[in-house]
């Protein structure tokens, strides 16, 4: 049984002519329910668009992050959503950028972009019924498609009932910055990366500094505690993570401390 419409294969066979290259995405399964509902539109998707191979990559179990299943489209942006109703044309609109089409961000926007040198994560909530989620979709993935070190998950919270309620969403769209910060309506890009640009490290969340200590960048950390002279409340839990090799990340951290602040250290 098709799961697309005719209205819906007519524009994808309408996208996929205006492709000139393969695309290359992965769809990441888990053990979540609505699995299966994600290998079925990613084989109609292909069936449909020649230009699109989607591969499948299983979620590593043993990752403490919530398991929910979605379309990597690039390393940093992950599609917890199904592309279909109005969520189609964002997706396709995405597939295009990916493909080579010139994104939507203006010169002063790309400078300020550019200075985001450290993980920045953004989770988007959005419902297919939705009629304001399209455009806040088109407005946070060209972010992500130009900076890299922004970590953009879209998921459809009336999908992922569950994980919508954790994270306490109570309407779509909505966007929140690193775990803390959050937009409940449409927002333009300026104010987004005004509002990133502008973080205190003191505030990271652990997840954040979880990903720049995988990055290798520990001396930012040592760095920045020294000069705000505190220890980030997000680092103390980092020293007691489940995962050893985040936890030794953390001791070098310690003992860069140790070595160049040892009061703050102490």
């Amino acid at each position: 049984m098709s799961i697309f419409d005719q209205k819906a294969t007519t524009r994808i066979q309408a996208w996929d002519q205006t492709i000139k290259k393969q695309i290359e995405i992965k769809l990441i399964t888990t053990e979540h329910p609505e699995n299966i509902q994600f290998i079925s539109i990613a084989d109609q998707l292909q069936n449909i668009a020649p230009h699109l191979n989607v591969n499948q990559s299983k979620m590593d179990s043993a990752k403490k992050e919530p398991s929910l299943p979605g379309f990597s489209l690039k390393e940093n942006i992950l599609f917890c959503a199904l592309p279909l109703q109005k969520e189609l044309e964002p997706f396709l609109k995405t597939l295009s950028y990916i493909s080579g089409s010139p994104l939507n961000i203006d010169a002063q926007l790309k400078r300020e972009l550019d200075t985001i040198d450290i993980p920045v994560h953004l989770k988007l909530y959005i419902a297919l019924a939705c009629p304001h989620c399209p455009t806040m979709v088109e407005t946070v993935v060209p972010l992500a498609l130009y900076c890299k070190n922004i970590h953009l998950q879209i998921i459809d919270g009336s999908l992922f009932t569950e994980q919508a309620q954790t994270d306490n969403i109570l309407s779509a769209p909505t966007l929140i910055l690193d775990n803390d910060f959050r937009w409940t309506q449409n927002v333009d890009n300026k104010e987004i990366v005004k509002m990133i640009t502008q973080r205190d490290p003191s505030q990271l969340s652990e997840q954040t500094l979880k990903m720049i200590l995988e990055q290798g960048d520990a001396e930012w950390i040592t760095d920045q505690m020294i000069k705000k002279g505190k220890i980030f409340d997000g680092f103390l839990t980092l020293m007691l993570h489940t995962t050893w090799s985040v936890r030794l990340g953390a001791m070098v951290v310690v003992e860069d401390l140790c070595e160049k602040d040892p009061g703050l250290a102490a």
